[in-house]
């Protein structure tokens, strides 16, 4: 039988019948190239994943030199003196600040609902995007710093406002954070026939999906996003993972988001069952638009890496995202502080909000190593996005 293995710090690890608690991202390593900065990057604070590697059988290798070495190590260096300045420490203020805003917008949505029903449903849409922000984050462990409290805002904010399993976020998102644009591997690649992001999703396309994907620019946010995957994703994917898993606590909180959601349409709108449903659907439609619309703008029209291409964790992170208006505050809250997509790639542990700080010392990084690290407008991701998908699905058709 043929053994899995992994590379980390010039050891090479058997991981042929560990099971990963993050699920299968740890097989997207298992190529030859090392997966240090990985490892490190993505449990940062975790004190028990450390032990674990360490209880791995393992042996010690000579590693190769990286092809580029010196820039790695002045990297290494560059996020060392990150640690050393406080990046990487929480803020207890801008938490209470994010998780305070949450409570109160839905109170507010929940308030609007007698006065103005429209209103009330944009906002209820605003609310579950800004969820997914502030979820992600506590998914990555950057909110508090404090896994098990990080990991509960998840919990609560994912299963209560966005009706979703906050497990099953953090093992299909970490796909994505491990290998970006890497066909194959990047699950947000993997979408059609619903939308095609790159030419190689053309493949054993028939000639009506061929024609769906043709005027994917104009569908993918109303009706990919809104009214397709929102809903599937909420009546049914994390559902099935919360059954399977029998997380008892998830299945509650998601349960008691839409009862509350509904029974506060039928009571104050006031309206019938139907509608009260009806209400609930666009709700969700809405944040399906907002959340994975914001969600496709930093990586989806940016180079493709092959599946027998192995970029390093610096050049994967900086070349295949881009950062939009790192400075700009308004579209730092529109997109929940993941508009410093870049920074948050190379360091997924550091508190998003730190991102523009960063960025600056970024750019002489980048200049001085000749890397291409692509920063623009709000109104620039937009186009570049949509843009890709018209190009890709006239040529698909």
């Amino acid at each position: 039988m043929k053994k899995t293995k992994i590379v980390i710090k010039n050891c090479e690890y058997d991981i042929t019948d560990f099971k990963h608690p993050g699920g299968s991202v740890i097989n997207y390593m298992t190529q030859g190239q090392d997966a240090t900065q990985v490892f490190e990057e993505f449990h940062y604070r975790s004190k028990k994943a450390k032990a674990v590697l360490k209880s791995l059988p393992h042996v010690s290798i000579k590693s190769n030199e990286p092809e580029d070495k010196e820039m790695l190590e002045d990297f290494a260096r560059f996020r060392e003196s990150l640690v050393e300045r406080g990046f990487f420490k929480p803020s207890y203020l801008h938490v209470s600040y994010r998780v305070f805003e949450l409570l109160a917008l839905y109170l507010l949505a929940a308030h609007l609902i007698r006065y103005n029903i429209i209103a009330s449903l944009l906002l209820f849409g605003l609310v579950g995007g800004r969820c997914g922000w502030v979820q992600h984050e506590g998914g990555h462990n950057s909110l508090t710093g404090n896994i098990k409290i990080d990991k509960g805002i998840q919990i609560f904010f994912m299963g209560f406002m966005m009706f979703g399993d906050g497990s099953l976020w953090n093992n299909m998102h970490n796909k994505h954070h491990a290998t970006p644009q890497k066909i194959g591997h990047d699950i947000d690649l993997d979408t059609a026939p619903l939308v095609a992001f790159h030419n190689n999703a053309s493949k054993k396309q028939n000639a009506l999906t061929k024609l769906w994907l043709k005027y994917q620019a104009y569908t993918f946010l109303p009706v990919t996003s809104g009214l397709l995957v929102m809903p599937f994703w909420a009546f049914y994917l994390h559902p099935r993972k919360v059954v399977r898993d029998k997380n008892v606590v998830q299945a509650l909180l998601i349960i008691a988001g839409h009862i509350v959601r509904v029974s506060m349409f039928m009571r104050f709108a006031p309206a019938n069952f139907s509608k009260a449903l009806l209400y609930h659907f666009l709700s969700l439609w809405l944040t399906g638009i907002y959340l994975f619309g914001h969600f496709s703008l930093s990586h989806t029209f940016t180079p493709i890496v092959d599946k027998n291409e192995n970029p390093n964790w610096v050049r994967y992170a900086i070349e295949h995202t881009v950062d939009i208006s790192p400075e700009n505050k308004l579209v730092g809250w529109i997109m929940g502080y993941l508009n410093n997509q870049v920074i948050h790639h190379l360091f997924p542990s550091m508190p998003q909000y730190r991102g523009p700080e960063v960025s600056d010392e970024l750019i002489l990084f980048c200049k001085k190593w000749d890397i291409k690290y692509t920063i623009m407008s709000y109104y620039e991701a937009w186009y570049h996005m949509l843009n890709n998908l018209n190009s890709i699905g006239n040529e698909i058709h």
